[in-house]
């Protein structure tokens, strides 16, 4: 088992809570003080590698049903950022277009396309004006505060879930959504870098769907974000943003990523590839090609090498549901992994101190 120290605690207990769980127990680990009964909840919550089992639940009886969860849950939390424009001639003040902006906790922090200090962001009735902004870098969005104390908290599940033909919704704003589905799972090249995200879930839906919209589960979770819509909806799964957020509530001045450093073929994912390679295995990343390993990189500094077969992050297996990059999600720079790998047909374990991605 591996032993944390109490700040790394808070910070799994905090991204825990981004990443699934009931409806209750966030709420209430967000918005009150029951930290140790929610920190006992997750005990039957959470995976060593901070990954969430969900319970049971019992889906929608009907369309209507869906409905009345997106209306009750998930349509309070979507709210409108106004940036206030320059002053036109006449000298009235006049608001650009409107931005979607989904609340993540109760006291203002929320995720937007766009924002500056002093816009002003609006949930049904009440309004704020933003006060804080830190940027997130791999996909561009940003995270911002405002002051207030009553904003409805989210609920959010894993985006990993999602499979083709899943019934999803699109919140287009505090008010409207689209019902929709998943049309496929794409997973990118198959032979890919660690340190980039691979998975995109492809939606069914027009191209009018503006980016940074809410895509929610029939259960009125959060499951992912609109990232492009220019040749039909395109999203990243939650989690992909969850390990940045979880560095603001930190109160990181600047966000980072972690780098392995390695280039491989995923074999849960990719056809063709020689059994010398393979040796067997039908999951997995095999390092290949010249720039397998980095040059002074994370992996090579671990002794990581060409043709090694990447098995398992801390005990969970790479497979076609969660990829290398996706488990690499989960940790920040600079802290210490086990990976379980094959070499030449012996297994082995290797312990790699993760470095920081340049973007």
């Amino acid at each position: 088992m591996k032993n944390y120290s109490w700040p790394h605690t808070i910070r799994i207990i905090l991204f825990s809570c981004l990443i699934g769980g009931s409806a209750g127990v966030i709420g209430t680990a967000l918005t009150t003080s029951y930290l140790s009964e929610y920190a006992l909840e997750l005990n039957d919550l959470t995976e060593p590698l901070r990954l969430t089992q969900e319970r049971p639940r019992a889906l929608p009886k009907d369309y209507e049903d869906a409905l009345e969860r997106m209306e009750e849950r998930a349509l309070p939390t979507i709210g409108t950022l106004i940036k206030q424009a320059l002053l036109v001639e006449s000298g009235v003040s006049v608001s650009e277009s409107d931005i979607p902006v989904i609340a993540l906790t109760s006291d203002g922090w929320a995720l937007s396309t766009d924002g500056r200090v002093g816009d002003v962001v609006s949930w049904g009735t009440q309004s704020c004006e933003v006060d804080e902004v830190v940027n997130e870098p791999m996909f561009d969005f940003d995270f911002i505060h405002c002051a207030t104390s009553n904003v409805p908290v989210i609920d959010i599940a894993s985006g990993y879930s999602i499979t083709a033909g899943d019934q999803l919704f699109i919140a287009t704003s505090g008010t409207a959504f689209v019902f929709t589905q998943a049309q496929t799972v794409v997973w990118g090249d198959a032979l890919r870098f660690s340190d980039l995200p691979s998975r995109r879930i492809l939606l069914e839906g027009e191209s009018s769907i503006v980016r940074g919209s809410a895509v929610f589960n029939v259960f009125g979770e959060l499951v992912g974000v609109v990232h492009e819509s220019a040749e039909g909806v395109e999203v990243i799964p939650f989690e992909y943003l969850s390990g940045a957020f979880t560095q603001v509530l930190e109160s990181a001045p600047v966000i980072s990523y972690p780098s392995l450093g390695v280039r491989g073929i995923d074999l849960a994912h990719a056809v063709g590839v020689s059994s010398e390679l393979t040796r067997g295995y039908h999951a997995g990343v095999v390092l290949y090609g010249s720039r397998a390993v980095e040059r002074g990189g994370s992996a090579q500094i671990a002794g990581l090498l060409e043709e090694d077969i990447l098995l398992s992050v801390e005990g969970v297996t790479i497979n076609g549901t969660y990829t290398l990059d996706d488990l690499l999600a989960y940790y920040s720079a600079g802290e210490s992994i086990r990976i379980e790998i094959d070499r030449q047909g012996t297994r082995q374990e290797v312990v790699v101190t993760l470095g920081e991605l340049a973007l």
